[in-house]
């Protein structure tokens, strides 16, 4: 499939129709630049937030339940979700109803009231406790490893903010950031399935195109990605954190500086990253839970934004086995690193990636994350050019980049767990193993 364009409303808006026939739904995404890399310590949260408030009614449906049966009565449910550098709102509508779920969407956005400021707030400390033990410590995996690889930066903080910044937050500051973030401008429009694009660009117009913008990107918070900061942490095990959290296993988090969305070699990292993790086959679920059944999961990906991002594997074990965990997966790390994947494991992960563009055509997500999304921060690619470049790659490429990205005085360490006095010595000798 080439490359859908995108058009663009009177008022700047971007919008992509993707029509898929045999579909009998349409996924109407809308897409905005904001999220916590746009907030500072003391706004930390602010876009999550605000992203709540949204359901709290509007100028149409004045409370929450009015506000998502509108909705529901058009399709399915709708979703929302804040990240680093966006926040994203979607809905599966039926098409017969499509345009009054485009038009639900356009006041949803628009014209918030601003109902039950404190009471969402509540609910939001709610929320964040799921990242915080009983003694009050931030326990969340993904936070603690962004905190570490970025400090002092906005790709450290909490997409949810912490318990103090969600406090200090006034309706006034939400405001502000919707009037600063929520702009024509600064939004994708994507609708995916049984839509004609003459129709749903003139839908968008009506309901989208008389929004006119009340700031200008100048206006607009954004810090580039600084270099790569030294590794912190216990001096016996540099770069390694650890949190107090009594439970029967050791949560952990290891990450390595990489690179953004944007940079040459992100279709070979992902390449790569398949053949440590992907199916049972794939080399981490093979060795480490298959084999020497160590663990109940183990994860490697990656966290990517426009312009940085890190490699990371994830995992748990009981506390009596986090030695061996340590000592078997730090082996295949270091002969990951020295000598690359195996031209088997290569081709294999070739083939399921190919696969996997191929089972993407029916998805409608996959296709508005390929022709919509990009158009955030990036350039969508088309699938037979993705195609050309996977075909292309060698383990050579691809073992250069694991000898580059692996290495050990690059890791980032987060542990969370029964940490106790002999914890520290124990990472110190295993983490040699790396």
């Amino acid at each position: 499939m080439p490359i859908i364009p995108s058009h663009s409303l009177t008022n700047g808006l971007k919008v992509v129709v993707i029509e898929q026939p045999h579909s009998h739904r349409v996924l109407l995404s809308l897409m905005v630049r904001t999220g916590s890399r746009y907030e500072t310590p003391a706004e930390n949260g602010i876009s999550h937030f605000l992203e709540h408030m949204l359901f709290r009614g509007n100028s149409s449906y004045p409370d929450t339940v009015s506000l998502n049966r509108a909705f529901e009565e058009t399709g399915g449910m709708l979703q929302a979700h804040t990240s680093v550098e966006e926040t994203e709102y979607s809905l599966l509508a039926h098409p017969a109803h499509l345009e009054q779920a485009l038009e639900n969407m356009a006041v949803f956005l628009r014209h918030p009231n601003w109902a039950d400021f404190e009471k969402e707030r509540r609910i939001l400390l709610e929320e964040l406790l799921y990242d915080y033990n009983e003694q009050g410590l931030l326990t969340d995996l993904a936070a603690l490893a962004s905190q570490a690889l970025w400090p002092d930066h906005p790709l450290g903080l909490s997409v949810g903010g912490t318990p103090s910044s969600v406090e200090g937050l006034s309706l006034e500051q939400v405001g502000r950031h919707h009037a600063r973030y929520y702009t024509p401008d600064n939004i994708v429009l994507a609708l995916a399935g049984r839509v004609e694009t003459g129709a749903a660009l003139e839908m968008a117009q009506r309901h989208l195109g008389g929004w006119q913008p009340e700031a200008s990107a100048t206006e607009r918070g954004f810090l580039p990605a600084p270099a790569e900061q030294p590794r912190s942490g216990n001096p016996l095990t540099p770069g390694v954190n650890t949190v107090p959290d009594p439970d029967n296993q050791f949560h952990l988090q290891f990450s390595w500086p990489a690179f953004g969305y944007n940079h040459p070699g992100e279709l070979a990292l992902g390449l790569l990253l398949r053949t440590l993790d992907d199916g049972s086959t794939s080399r981490l679920q093979r060795v480490i839970r298959e084999e020497q059944a160590l663990v109940y999961h183990i994860h490697a990906g990656n966290s990517a934004y426009q312009d940085t991002g890190s490699v990371d594997i994830a995992t748990s074990v009981r506390a009596e086995r986090l030695g061996d965990l340590l000592e078997e997966l730090g082996r295949e790390i270091r002969l990951f690193r020295e000598r690359g994947p195996e031209q088997e494991e290569v081709e294999q992960a070739r083939r399921r990636y190919l696969f996997d563009l191929e089972f993407d055509r029916d998805s409608l997500s996959a296709q508005v994350d390929r022709h919509a999304w990009p158009l955030l921060y990036s350039r969508p690619r088309g699938e037979e050019e993705e195609r050309q470049m996977i075909s292309s790659l060698g383990r050579n490429e691809l073992s250069g980049m694991a000898a580059s990205l692996f290495d050990p005085a690059r890791l980032h360490l987060t542990v969370v767990g029964p940490v106790d006095d002999s914890t520290p010595a124990l990472l110190a000798e295993k983490l040699k193993n790396f």
